[in-house]
């Protein structure tokens, strides 16, 4: 008779442990889709109101190059970086990396704000940013989430596509 209450009592503690499990899971899940939500923003936006919006979030870097030049052409994509990163961090460490992308089409702008140590995390300190147009990758121009952060805060793309989107993409 002892033995089928002790029998009992470990189904009891499986399935307590397997509940427990399945709830924090679900807690997990939850709290990184808020992460996510959290960090980007999207709103409707005409050609004017997305000008204005970019001319605002520029005019930090007034009179900066971006770091990331690229160039588009027939079917053919060039990027390359327009100077070196210092030897040593500049300015003051970065907190966050600022996305900020306009799509005529859907008339909307759409915001992305990363922090910074969530790009350290990044598989070999390296970026990939790609849409079904468009894909970018830090690492084949061999800039790394290090070398970002010795530019400090910094101006990396500012680029109109030939299809009318604007990107713009820095660091604070």
């Amino acid at each position: 008779m002892a033995d089928k209450s002790k029998s009992k009592t470990w189904i009891w503690v499986i399935v307590g442990v397997l509940v427990v499990g399945f709830i924090a899971f679900i807690g997990v899940v939850a709290a990184g889709f808020l992460f996510v939500a959290r960090q980007v923003q999207t709103e409707p936006a005409s050609a004017v109101s997305a000008a204005e919006a970019f001319a605002a979030a520029r005019t930090r870097f007034e009179g900066q190059q971006p770091i990331i030049q690229i160039q588009m052409g027939d079917r053919v994509v060039r990027t390359r970086v327009t100077r070196k990163p210092p030897a040593e961090a500049t300015g003051p460490p970065l907190e966050s990396m600022h996305v900020m992308v306009w799509d005529p089409k859907e008339g909307r702008i759409v915001r992305v704000s990363l922090p910074f140590w969530l790009l350290r995390l990044s598989n070999r300190g390296s970026i990939h940013f790609s849409s079904e147009r468009t894909h970018l990758s830090f690492e084949h121009l061999d800039l790394t989430v290090d070398d970002l952060a010795k530019y400090g805060p910094a101006l990396i793309v500012d680029q109109k596509m030939p299809s009318g989107e604007r990107v713009l993409i820095w660091t604070q």
